[in-house]
């Protein structure tokens, strides 16, 4: 499931690929959905597979290297593009709309809270000022504004690309709604997931995650308590990563502190340094 097609065209090939080297069970099928993950339990009635429930979801928060290295799309610092940052093509709210007709305290709300940038003000006023000047319609022009917030002599190179990175982030959550969409799927998923099936949540920054470890807490119930796992001897290794655990009335949160990457996998994929993983188990 992805609200991305172009995400989803990509998928459906390598997963062609796969099968067609796995030989699976002759009533295997892989589905794709453009689709949110809010909105699995209408697709699984679909495909008559909610009578039983499932076993498990994965939700990868991530944004794929093929959405960021395409400047078409607007979501890279580095590249200069339309200042677009959908990830549904067929959604009307762009970046460039937010940054050039919605209401200035709006702006500075979003870079606060969906950014966390500490220099909301200063660049809520110079975009205000941008505006005056003709707006702002590409990737390149708002990258400039927020240069001339970070001085040479504050971080240099690394200084305003970590601003706007934060700025682009606020952006994008912003354009496709995306907290509102992480506070609603993991509802919706642990609704379809069979008894001891698990849902899985990959998110990629501080602000996801602690969404991500709330929603976990209301779903199991508020009187959710702390339990440390013992290991047996002769347990299955692939379960050694469930170490400490929160007990509720409807479920466990089989990680209370979420998985991080490896240094190992860290030297694959520079990408997943920030990743971060939990995962809770229907009672």
């Amino acid at each position: 499931m992805d609200v991305d097609p172009l995400a989803l065209r990509m998928a459906r090939s390598r997963i062609n690929a796969a099968i067609s080297h796995s030989h699976p069970h002759p009533n295997f099928q892989a589905l794709t959905f453009v689709k949110n993950f809010r909105h699995i339990r209408s697709l699984l009635t679909q495909v008559d597979h909610i009578s039983s429930g499932v076993d498990g979801i994965l939700m990868d928060l991530g944004m794929s290297s093929m959405q960021v290295n395409n400047p078409a799309r607007g979501f890279s610092v580095l590249a200069n593009g339309p200042l677009d940052m959908r990830m549904d093509p067929q959604a009307s709210l762009k970046a460039e709309d937010i940054l050039n007709s919605w209401p200035d305290s709006e702006v500075g709300r979003i870079l606060r809270d969906y950014g966390e940038e500490r220099n909301w003000r200063l660049l809520q006023n110079k975009i205000a000022q941008a505006r005056l000047q003709g707006g702002l319609h590409s990737t390149g022009e708002l990258v400039d504004v927020i240069r001339s917030t970070t001085p040479g002599t504050k971080g240099g190179r690394q200084g305003w690309i970590k601003t706007a990175t934060r700025v682009f982030q606020a952006l994008r959550i912003a354009v496709n709604d995306e907290l509102k969409t992480l506070e609603d799927s993991p509802h919706a998923c642990f609704d379809c997931l069979a008894p001891e099936g698990r849902l899985a949540v990959i998110s990629f920054h501080s602000l996801e995650d602690r969404i991500v470890k709330q929603v976990f807490l209301k779903i199991i119930g508020e009187e959710g308590r702390d339990s440390v796992r013992k290991i047996k001897g002769g347990e299955d290794e692939k379960e050694l990563w469930i170490r400490q655990t929160i007990q509720g009335s409807n479920g466990t949160i089989l990680t209370k502190r979420p998985i991080t990457p490896s240094e190992k996998e860290e030297g694959f994929n520079r990408r997943c340094r920030s990743a971060k993983l939990r995962v809770i188990q229907k009672l």
